[in-house]
């Protein structure tokens, strides 16, 4: 299966951005981050059942359109020119993506160091950005990681939720 993909510059680093092929009609935009040292190659198995999920058994309105960028120097993306950056940095990229697109209201998922950036463009909330999915907890409230690590948490370890 061939997904378009594009290569947008103007951010400040070029990175490959895959797009579904199945535009549905009302289809809710996603854009997923993956994480290290992975590629969007690993995202692949998730196009066919989020962007055509009739033929997988769900219904045509858990449709979505999805856009798969590739990280700034990661797979098929290229080497960062200049330091800096960081998950706010490409959320903030990853937003302009976006809105380059056409999409007025979408989306996010990300795992690994991908959640790191879906976690950043939460926290900057872009206009369009309706809510966000990580699977992989980067900040949680005190007393979890206290239950999680048997009460000893080293100062520092992890960022502080109240």
């Amino acid at each position: 299966m061939r997904y378009p993909s594009s290569r947008p510059r103007s951010t400040g680093s070029a990175f490959t951005s895959s797009t579904s092929s199945r535009r549905t009609r009302n289809a809710l935009p996603l854009i997923i981050t993956h994480g290290w040292p992975g590629s969007v190659i690993e995202l692949l198995e998730v196009v066919g059942p989020l962007t055509d999920p009739t033929a997988h058994g769900g219904s045509a309105d858990d449709a979505f359109d999805l856009v798969l960028p590739s990280l700034p120097g990661y797979g098929f993306s290229d080497q960062p020119r200049e330091v800096g950056w960081d998950p706010a940095r490409v959320g903030r990229a990853w937003a302009e993506l976006m809105s380059r697109l056409g999409y007025s209201r979408y989306v996010a998922q990300g795992g690994d160091q991908g959640a790191s950036v879906t976690d950043a463009m939460a926290r900057q909330a872009p206009d369009g950005l309706l809510g966000i999915h990580l699977n992989l907890l980067t900040a949680f409230p005190t007393g979890v990681g206290a239950a999680l690590f048997g009460g000893l948490i080293p100062a520092g370890l992890f960022k502080r939720v109240r």
